[in-house]
């Protein structure tokens, strides 16, 4: 890979630069070790690392996420929602390797939505990375709540995807026992949220840790420092097998804010990060809104509305 933000560097490379304050990112050698064969340049960590290195550097920035947020009580049992995509298998891999020194059970689980023979590709991937990392899988299938990916009304497929996973997670990790849900979303994901929230007239930012309430685990995203580039090589790094194919329902004007960010790491190394912590110090905190929960009026699950999203769709399907 030879991008903006992961390309090779060797002794006597120029450095990464941002304006009249240069700023060196390394010094054509591993920031751990000092080799200098095959040199990865995050831009956003600011560091050069050798393959050899890189692995467990990510891990231990993760890990650090982790112990900030108190995201993972010791002793607890973690579930982990993987798709077969790059990021949540990389989070899956980093757990399983760590889950010893920070001291948690570990699940994989994979929602599957029913949308054909991608699904199925989805799910052997999902399996093969449960294996790899030697964690047990759990299977969740759409279908089974009497419901199918497809669009309703003024809600697209991927809005309706969104709304299954979403509803589906909790119940799942409920149901295996899981204390803590954790997420693969990235800095990059964060960044996108952030200011999605901003242009829509609500500044808030999205909490790293939403607490456990009635019917819903707690909720981690230990990657929120850590950008999509970087879970991409730690992939490749550790060997972990990814789907290659998009979602043949994905849309890149649904991502596309994420350019904004790729900008401005391009025009100032490490910016992401700083926007990060930055906007965290000066947005509000997301509200809790669990005062408006209760029970759902058909199916009993915890929900905001009178009736849960599940419930309506199903009904939506079937008129």
């Amino acid at each position: 890979m030879n991008s903006r933000s992961d390309a090779p560097v060797g002794p006597g490379a120029p450095s990464a630069a941002a304006g009249p304050d240069a700023m060196a990112f390394h010094s054509g050698s591993c920031c751990k070790c000092g080799g200098t064969d095959g040199l990865i340049c995050i831009s956003e960590f600011g560091k050069a690392l050798c393959p050899r290195c890189y692995p467990e550097f990510v891990r231990r920035r993760m890990e650090a996420t982790v112990r900030r947020f108190r995201m993972i009580p010791k002793g607890c049992r973690v579930a982990v929602a993987i798709s077969g995509g790059g990021d949540s298998g990389a989070l899956l891999d980093m757990l399983a390797r760590t889950r010893g020194r920070l001291n948690y059970t570990l699940t994989a689980v994979h929602l599957n939505m029913g949308l054909g023979p991608y699904s199925d590709d989805c799910l052997e991937v999902c399996r093969e990375q449960a294996r790899k990392c030697t964690v047990s899988l759990e299977l969740e299938l759409a279908k089974d709540y009497g419901v199918t990916v497809s669009p309703v009304g003024q809600w697209r497929t991927c809005a309706v995807c969104g709304a299954v996973r979403r509803a589906l997670l909790p119940r799942v990790a409920q149901r295996i026992r899981a204390d803590v849900i954790c997420v693969g979303h990235t800095l990059d994901d964060q960044l996108m949220f952030m200011l999605k929230n901003v242009l829509s007239g609500h500044p808030e930012s999205p909490a790293p840790l939403l607490p456990a309430r009635p019917g819903y685990p707690a909720k981690a995203k230990p990657l929120i420092q850590i950008p999509e580039q970087a879970t991409k090589r730690y992939a490749e790094l550790v060997g972990l097998p990814v789907m290659r194919e998009p979602c043949p329902h994905f849309r890149d004007e649904a991502h596309r804010l994420k350019e904004v960010f790729d900008h401005l790491e391009r025009l100032a190394p490490m910016g992401k990060l700083q926007f990060f912590h930055t906007m965290r110090t000066v947005m509000r905190p997301e509200r809790d809104d669990t005062a408006t929960e209760g029970p759902c009026e058909v199916c009993g699950a915890q929900t905001r509305m009178r009736v849960c999203p599940i419930c309506r769709l199903k009904e939506a399907q079937q008129q």
